[in-house]
């Protein structure tokens, strides 16, 4: 985030043309404030890169859209095979229970070592469950070791779904 002609310069938030997102103008500010402590004390600087992260409240904010990491056109476009697994909101009951049987959710897993690719969701609560998928994508998990901790009945049982359905077509 150093500027290209004066590095002492850090550009960060909607200013530097990358995401004009407050949360990552947020990380970006972290990372600016380190590497503006590393600058000074002669020690590298390191860059800041993020995951692909977008929320979009919709439906009166009841459905909001996520996005973590890669979509399957975006994956195979970076040299990913990809399997994916999907689920509808109305298939788990607790979205049922709580009347909000709408939306669905995608996950996108490279097929060759089952790191989860990115997550797309549009049901209620996507936009909390895109932290914990922000999570798996960033550190690169295999859908397989991804421990099953939902505690029931709440709403991230879609991602238990997700995960597990994802794993059958990787076995």
């Amino acid at each position: 985030m150093a500027a290209v002609d004066d590095e002492r310069v850090f550009v960060v938030g909607d200013v530097n043309g990358r995401e004009p997102i407050l949360h990552v103008a947020k990380e970006q500010g972290f990372a600016a404030a380190e590497n503006i402590l590393a600058h000074h004390a002669g020690e590298p600087m390191a860059p800041y890169d993020s995951i692909h992260h977008h929320v979009i409240f919709s439906g009166a904010s009841v459905y909001p859209f996520a996005r973590v990491g890669h979509t399957p056109a975006t994956a195979e476009a970076a040299g990913h095979e990809v399997v994916t697994a999907t689920r509808r909101a109305a298939d788990d009951g607790v979205f049922k229970v709580k009347d909000l049987p709408h939306g669905l959710a995608r996950l996108t897993v490279d097929a060759a070592d089952g790191t989860v690719l990115g997550y797309q969701g549009l049901h209620a609560h996507a936009d909390t469950m895109a932290k914990t998928l922000q999570v798996l994508v960033e550190d690169e998990l295999d859908v397989r070791e991804v421990p099953d901790r939902s505690y029931h009945p709440t709403l991230p049982e879609l991602l238990d779904g997700l995960l597990r359905e994802a794993s059958v077509q990787l076995d």
